[in-house]
């Protein structure tokens, strides 16, 4: 309990407040990803795939791909800003940058500086979430896919949580790798897989071990629960299960981070 009232302090507040005055200085380069992703993935997937296969089986019926496609890539959105955000970036300010050091030096001690770094990469996770969705609703504006942008609001508090939790397992690699070069490593072996295999491109294949294992995953359920708002506009069970998953990673994983950080940048034993 006490590692999340600490994300609360205005130690926590101000590492989140740097990070984002460093970013709005370069925000018109930090927007082109969010809004050229889901305008390839969209072109790539939606309009050349689905123009292949029209429809597909969901929710006890027929969707079009596209319609299907687009709420998972919000999702997917969300997961991988996150998660590169929390690994990446956050391993760039603590080895290359000193932007960690420097904090250390003031009234910032260590966690604060790691649930900083967790607030803003799911700050942006749902910022680019929030991208994605102009992206979509020019879409929308020109008849290619039709979504019930209404129930948007009720996505947007579990989207930042799953971000949250995301961040915590991006921040577990930044503690973990031993340098810039093995980087590529938690994308092929975290990324892709949980990507793949929840639901955001394409509905799964009815697997009794495969169902098993996409129900502890809450990038499925984040996916899912999004799509049930934008296509029927009702709330379903997956938004709680995204909501729960997430919070479980948090209390397991930021004090192993902390630890494990710890170790890191202080050398304690």
């Amino acid at each position: 309990m006490n590692d999340f009232v600490t994300a609360l302090h205005w130690q926590s507040r101000a590492v989140l407040g740097r990070h984002v005055r460093v970013h709005l200085r370069k925000w018109f380069t930090g927007l082109l990803p969010p809004v050229l992703d889901p305008v390839i993935m969209l072109l790539a997937f939606g309009v050349g795939l689905g123009s292949q296969m029209k429809s597909l089986p969901w929710g006890g019926g027929q969707v079009p791909y596209l319609a299907y496609l687009a709420p998972g890539i919000l999702a997917y959105a969300a997961f991988t800003t996150a998660f590169f955000q929390s690994l990446f970036s956050a391993y760039v300010r603590m080895h290359f940058q000193k932007s960690w050091e420097g904090q250390l030096t003031s009234q910032v001690r260590l966690e604060h500086v790691v649930w900083g770094e967790a607030l803003w990469a799911s700050t942006m996770g749902t910022a680019y979430a929030i991208v994605v969705c102009g992206v979509l609703a020019v879409f929308g504006a020109l008849g290619t896919v039709q979504l019930h942008w209404a129930w948007m609001p009720v996505a947007l508090p579990v989207i930042f949580l799953a971000a949250l939790g995301f961040s915590a397992v991006g921040l577990l690699f930044t503690a973990l790798l031993p340098s810039m070069d093995h980087m590529s490593l938690p994308f092929y072996l975290l990324i892709v897989p949980l990507g793949f295999a929840s639901s955001t491109y394409f509905p799964l294949p009815d697997v009794p071990w495969l169902q098993a294992a996409v129900q502890v995953n809450p990038l499925h359920h984040l996916a899912e629960g999004v799509r049930w708002l934008l296509l029927e506009g009702r709330i379903t069970g997956h938004l709680a299960a995204s909501a729960g998953l997430s919070t479980l990673l948090l209390a397991l994983l930021i004090p192993l981070d902390m630890r494990l950080l710890r170790r890191r940048v202080f050398g304690d034993a």
